[in-house]
């Protein structure tokens, strides 16, 4: 599941940001208006979400698996 914002103009939906699919693939939409204030919101936690995941996800124990492929022979 891929979840990503957009705009709706001229009858079509807009997306911020591109969504890797191939031609003609079914997909389904639910549509949610997002207010201001909300999107205000959503954006203060995604910041806060991913500073925080990038220091749990760039540590000096974690190193060894930026090689996974090499680590696991894959």
């Amino acid at each position: 599941m891929v979840r990503t914002t957009g705009r709706y103009r001229n009858r079509c939906v807009e997306l911020d940001q591109p969504i890797e699919l191939a031609d003609g693939t079914s997909v389904e939409v639910q549509i949610r208006p997002i207010a201001e204030t909300d999107r205000a919101e959503r954006s203060h936690w995604a910041i806060l979400g991913t500073d925080r995941l990038e220091e749990e996800w760039n540590n000096p124990e974690d190193a060894i698996y930026d090689d996974w492929k090499k680590l696991y022979g894959v």
